[in-house]
């Protein structure tokens, strides 16, 4: 089992930047000496949140992320041309030593697509295209490429990735046809941990599967990544008492899209299905649970916006004390 963290840079509005990227960095050093395996970045333009870009920020956390690996949590491809995407991920994998992870996704709001121009009912064909055209160009040949939404002609990038074939791909997903697509164009599907419907992830686990057996790919020993929102403390009254007050900060936020109006209608669902706090206890049982459906790779968001750095790093050095040696691997 690996236990990763989201590095949720997206701050309140009337928050200091300077300090909190300050303090955000000193939150992954923690993650780095207590042996947490990943670390990943956001990806939003225009936002209710102070949210700095994510390639400039996996750039920043490099020196200091010791060698865990450095991922998007998501990028939303659409909005990109994947030549850009190419040639920033491959600098990146040189930048790390080969420790990049390319997270993507369709996307949810339509005042990003707006802003750039680009209509919403194209973000499923220029994914699936840009994954396409960014792992032809990762193979560091001269290529050509004609899709409808890109073309390039005899073309080589200008800075090959460090690994052989380029960083995986993670493709992020929801609902059941961008998770067959998941299956079918990526490296993993980064599954959404944040449904309030108890039966989501059986449900779309069987969904993925199906779709890779479909596409001939395997279904045992495989990564599976998750991203979920977890928040411990010896006393699972204050954690809860401490996740709810600042998570209903940051997903009111997120509510003021008209896509994730369903988190104010359906948050004692969250709290009851998906949210993972509580004790050490409570929260390794949730972990085993997550597991049974052949999760491997959590990947914890535990800070929001206006909490406390001290609290999160507080939280990140009890779930390594007393939950993730539970899950260590014992050598044959």
């Amino acid at each position: 089992m690996k236990f990763g963290i989201l590095a949720s840079h997206q701050f309140p509005r009337d928050a200091d930047l300077q300090r909190s990227i300050g303090e955000l960095i000193e939150y992954v050093q923690t993650a780095r000496d207590l042996d947490y395996d990943s670390v990943f970045t956001i990806n939003h333009f225009l936002g209710n949140l102070q949210t700095p870009q994510t390639v400039s920020m996996m750039a920043r956390l490099i020196d200091h992320s010791g060698d865990m690996m450095l991922g998007t949590g998501i990028l939303i491809l659409p909005l990109f041309h994947p030549v850009h995407i190419a040639e920033e991920f491959a600098t990146l994998d040189q930048l790390s030593g080969g420790r990049i992870v390319l997270g993507v996704g369709a996307g949810y709001r339509a005042e990003e697509f707006d802003s750039f121009g680009i209509s919403m009912d194209h973000r499923g064909g220029r994914l699936k295209e840009g994954i396409e055209l960014i792992r032809k160009l990762w193979t560091d040949e001269t290529i050509s490429y004609e899709g409808e939404h890109f073309k390039i002609d005899q073309k080589r990038i200008g800075v090959a990735p460090l690994q052989p074939g380029g960083p995986k791909i993670w493709v992020g997903a929801g609902a059941r046809v961008p998770v067959q697509r998941a299956a079918r164009i990526g490296d993993a599907w980064l599954t959404p941990g944040n449904s309030p419907s108890a039966d989501y992830l059986p449900k779309h686990v069987a969904i993925y599967d199906e779709a890779l057996i479909a596409a001939g790919k395997p279904v045992h020993g495989i990564e599976r990544p998750i991203l979920k929102e977890m928040f411990i403390d010896t006393d699972g009254e204050r954690a809860r008492t401490m996740a709810v007050e600042y998570l209903r900060r940051e997903y009111a936020a997120y509510g003021q899209y008209e896509a994730l109006d369903w988190f104010n209608s359906r948050w004692q669902e969250l709290i009851d299905n998906s949210l993972m706090v509580g004790t050490p206890d409570e929260v390794a049982d949730k972990i085993a649970a997550i597991g049974q459906h052949g999760f491997n790779h959590f990947v914890f968001r535990s800070f929001w916006g206006g909490m406390p750095f001290s609290e999160a790093e507080r939280c990140l050095r009890l779930f390594a004390k007393e939950v993730a040696p539970r899950f260590q691997q014992v050598p044959a």
